[in-house]
């Protein structure tokens, strides 16, 4: 596969405020600072197109990133890539924590 460009989308805080489901989409999905938005900018070749940060808790929001690619097999084709907010630690209130659980199960179903 080539990735020819990839880009930020949008930043939801909630479910009902992401972009239609009209594309593939790929979400990834996991504890605190693990590196999933690091994950995102290596896959993508792109060193900062998805924010990180050594604080737990940096992705907060439903981040959509729009990316074009191809095949051998197939033409140009575009996708989303999600960063979700991490679970389990994260340097925030307990509050924002459990809303960010809701809006990732929101998400999921």
């Amino acid at each position: 596969m080539i990735i020819h460009s990839a880009k930020y989308l949008i930043s939801s805080p909630s479910f009902d405020k992401c972009p239609p489901a009209d594309k593939p989409e790929y979400a990834f999905i996991g504890r605190s600072n693990v590196g999933k938005s690091s994950l995102i900018n290596m896959l993508t070749g792109q060193i900062s197109l998805a924010k990180t940060s050594a604080t737990p808790g940096k992705t907060q929001l439903i981040n959509h990133f729009i990316v074009e690619s191809s095949t051998r097999q197939k033409n140009k084709q575009q996708w989303y890539v999600v960063d979700l907010p991490g679970y389990g630690y994260a340097k925030r209130s307990q509050t924002d924590r459990r809303r960010w659980e809701q809006m990732i199960e929101n998400y999921l179903r």
